[in-house]
């Protein structure tokens, strides 16, 4: 038995109770539908950039890949300047709300926020039973743990103060 289905479905209730009692009930919707809509465009634009690249490559005999990081910076700024354009004609023919982009812009950092813990977390897998014991000795200055407890608590208190500006209705 695990302890995650447990988990999800107190996270579902408890959201579905949100979600039906809010007066704007279908923002939080419309901004998960298109956050995960434009997080597979983008995906494609990237897998074609590098199908691109990878053809380049493997025709031009010389050619090589070049400086990585300048070449995934350039492939953003294009992917989002081709996302910003489709973005533009989607909001011609369906009004997309201001608290809708911001609901977005919001799923991106948090997002951001559990991969960057996430990937703590399975890169120190091994480290487990240590950070363990260092919470126990209360050594919390590594930088692993603090990683690992402070980032969640951002997400959660960014929640808390998102649904607490949308009870207001400041958003």
């Amino acid at each position: 038995m695990q302890v995650l289905p447990i988990f999800l479905i107190i996270l579902a209730v408890v959201i579905a109770g949100y979600i039906f009692t809010s007066k704007n009930r279908f923002y939080f919707l419309k901004a998960i539908i298109l956050f995960l809509v434009l997080l597979i465009f983008s995906t494609v634009n990237f897998l074609i950039f590098f199908g691109i690249a990878a053809l380049f490559i493997n025709r031009i005999h010389d050619m090589k890949l070049g400086n990585l990081f300048l070449l995934l910076g350039a492939l953003v700024i294009l992917s989002g300047l081709f996302l910003y354009e489709g973005l533009k004609k989607f909001n011609k023919f369906h009004q997309i709300s201001e608290i809708t982009l911001t609901l977005i812009e919001y799923c991106i950092q948090w997002s951001l926020i559990y991969v960057t813990v996430y990937q703590s977390i399975f890169n120190n897998i091994a480290k487990i039973h240590t950070i363990t014991k260092m919470i126990k000795t209360v050594r919390i200055l590594n930088p692993d743990l603090l990683v690992v407890i402070v980032l969640p608590s951002f997400i959660s208190i960014w929640i808390a103060v998102v649904l607490l500006k949308k009870y207001q209705h400041d958003l």
